[in-house]
């Protein structure tokens, strides 16, 4: 007995309809993936903020006494912000041409910098001034502006000092950000720090994280 087979449908047709039925399956695999993608991203992220000049310098050097820090864990609220807010959004599949296209778009640090600008640890309150110190802001976005006019910082123990090591006294100078930390929108501390991470980390961050959810 002999039997002919032919096929009704054309190859781009073939190919459509098997792409048509592998898309919801590539978007479940996506949405699965983005939650261990995240959770790995957010050590190389915490670990590429803290490995900069400005946070070793925050927690136990120059910016410390200078901004009066007298706590690490308002230092490192301000990095569990930025790590917590690290975000992936699923590009929607689409068929293209014979395959499938999409993606994850990633977002880490808010361009206006209002994640970490609003929060109560980005300035400390002197309880002897009353004073406020915007801390982050000065260290992030105004660069070399003056920051405290006829004031420079004095160093040395202090028992008026927040960090009993540094305080303002009246002088000629004006007290700027030190330049080798000073800070704008577009160059600064966290914006380096993110710019430096590898990328080939990241990414094989994500193909793992797929392939565990095929």
């Amino acid at each position: 007995m002999k039997f002919d087979l032919k096929l009704i449908e054309s190859d781009s047709k073939i190919i459509k309809n098997i792409l048509s039925s592998l898309k919801p399956m590539v978007n479940t695999v996506f949405s699965k993936a983005k939650i261990s993608i995240i959770k790995d991203i957010k050590p190389i992220v915490k670990q590429a903020i803290e490995s900069q000049p400005e946070y070793q310098s925050l927690i136990s050097g120059q910016l410390k006494y200078e901004l009066g820090i007298p706590d690490k864990n308002i230092v490192d609220s301000v990095v569990d912000i930025w790590v917590n807010n690290i975000n992936i959004e699923n590009k929607t599949i689409k068929i293209s041409g014979n395959s499938l296209s999409g993606g994850f778009k990633i977002s880490m640090i808010q361009s206006d910098y209002s994640d970490v600008l609003s929060s109560s640890s980005s300035s400390i309150t002197d309880s002897n001034t009353g004073s406020i110190v915007p801390w982050l802001e000065w260290l992030l976005i105004r660069g070399g502006d003056i920051l405290v006019a006829d004031y420079e910082v004095k160093l040395g123990p202090n028992p008026r000092s927040r960090t009993g090591m540094a305080v303002m006294v009246s002088s000629k100078e004006n007290y700027r950000i030190d330049a080798k930390f000073a800070g704008t929108e577009q160059n600064n501390w966290v914006y380096r720090a993110i710019s430096q991470i590898d990328d080939s980390a990241i990414q094989n961050i994500i193909q793992n994280g797929l392939e565990k959810n095929l």
